[in-house]
Formats: structure tokens, C-alpha cells, sequence
């Protein structure tokens, strides 16, 4: 199963954790969230995907779906499970950001391609 890794980055500079082939879905089957900075820090996971043209759609825009938001408490470790996730699937890039940009948090998900 693959993982992923970042330190906690800024919206401005947007961290993608994983990136969905056409033809699968991305399934997150856990986070882990370890924040040893000085703050509380909001974490928060969106995908990012244009859909393919359709007979109704001849020129689809891009998408961003909000699918996850945490926050976690200064010095704290968050453990999110599987079967807190259910139903969390990513059709295109699985894009990471936090409330604040910090090096003492880090985000760790592990995911699986279907």
C-alpha cells in the first residue's frame, strides 16, 4: 500500500500527496497527522480533477471537492482510521494543505489505487 508524506504547507503552496490514473479511484485508507509545532494546526485534503467530455458536456472545468478537514492540537498525534474515512475517493489529484505552513507537523496518508 502506498504512502504518502508532507510537512504541513499553505494553501499558497498546496502539497499533492497522490495523483488518480483515468481509470481508478484513489481510496485513502488512513491518516496520520503528528503536530509537535507550538499551535493548533487545521489540516485539510481536497481533489482536484477535470471530468472527461461528455455528449452534455462538451468542455468540462476543472473540479476541487473538499473531502477531508482536522484539526489538531499543538504537540498532539491524530490517528484517522479507515472506518472514519469510508467513502472518501479521489478522482484526480489528492491535494494536501493546513491552516498554517509548518515544518513541525507532518501529514502521513496511505492509499490505495482501485
Amino acid at each position: 500500500m502506498p504512502t504518502a508524506r508532507t510537512p504541513a504547507v499553505a494553501l499558497a503552496n498546496i502539497a499533492t500527496l497522490f495523483s488518480t490514473p483515468k481509470v481508478k479511484k484513489g481510496k485513502i485508507t488512513s491518516i496520520k497527522i503528528d503536530n509537535q509545532s507550538a499551535a493548533a494546526k487545521t489540516i485539510y485534503l481536497r481533489d482536484d480533477f477535470t471530468p472527461d467530455v461528455s455528449v452534455k458536456v462538451a468542455a468540462p472545468g476543472a473540479q476541487t471537492i473538499a473531502k477531508f478537514q482536522a484539526t489538531v492540537g499543538a504537540g498532539l498525534t491524530a490517528d484517522i482510521m479507515e472506518t472514519e474515512l469510508k467513502n472518501k475517493e479521489f478522482l484526480g489529484d489528492c491535494k494536501c494543505y493546513a491552516s498554517a505552513a509548518d515544518a513541525a507537523c507532518i501529514i502521513i496518508v496511505d492509499y490505495s489505487l482501485e
